[in-house]
């Protein structure tokens, strides 16, 4: 294991983020993921509730040919809450992040969401860190305009920023999630899925993981029913 001041930070910021699933959801198995002893170095984490279908938490440390550290976040709401997906994605070596996307997408025009995307816009508007990227065509198709992204962070007060920034805007997710309305008439199947398989579009995605020596069979059982799993 690679040892950094960093990666102890963002190891820190794991353990509160898995503290504060664990207080709000309940954890389980998840019996799709059959490749753990596969994948050195991943540690996955899963929790439910009436409406929160599905919220994951995987980070990846350094092993091997991997040199970099990684946490994934994505949290699917109930097919009938009026709720966005919330995603994160923290990328570092071992002396700066060099990468951070963080967004509530949109699945549903309703007004919850709409509340929820304005909170997220007033949380991330003013970090200086965080700058508008030009976004590939998948990704625009399911991010909102005010997705946080920034292709640096440098240790010291902007780390500390992120830091409070993801704890505020997974908590946030998290209580709204307890009091947003379950409503049969509400149907984001179609939207969730969409999501789902624009990210599978992303190159990047499915480069990083063969680049850690996975096998490409193993990564796409991982990508298709753990990570970006479609509603059937």
């Amino acid at each position: 294991m690679i040892e950094s001041e960093l990666f102890a930070e963002l190891r820190h910021l794991a353990d509160q983020l898995c503290s504060l699933f664990s207080k709000n959801l309940e954890k389980y198995d998840n019996d799709k993921h059959i490749h753990t002893d596969d994948l050195p170095g991943w540690k996955d984490h899963f929790w439910k509730s009436n409406n929160i279908r599905k919220a994951h938490l995987k980070t990846i440390e350094p092993v091997g040919k991997n040199k970099m550290w990684l946490m994934h976040i994505n949290v699917f709401p109930s097919i009938h809450c009026d709720m966005p997906i919330f995603g994160l994605d923290i990328v570092a070596t071992p002396n700066k992040v060099s990468g951070v996307f963080c967004d509530y997408s949109k699945t549903y025009n309703g007004f919850s969401t709409d509340l929820m995307q304005e909170y997220f816009r007033e949380t991330v508007k003013d970090l200086s860190w965080n700058r508008e990227r030009e976004l590939p065509p998948w990704a625009k198709e399911i991010f909102s305009v005010d997705m946080m992204a920034a292709g640096s962070v440098r240790p010291g007060e902007e780390l500390d920023q992120l830091c409070e920034t993801a704890l505020k805007l997974t908590s946030f997710y998290l209580e709204s999630s307890s009091i947003v309305p379950y409503k049969t008439k509400i149907d984001t199947t179609a939207a969730q899925n969409k999501y789902c398989e624009n990210q599978k579009m992303n190159k990047m995605l499915h480069s990083a993981i063969l680049a850690m020596g996975i096998p490409e069979d193993v990564k796409d059982q991982y990508v298709d029913n753990v990570l970006f799993e479609v509603i059937k």
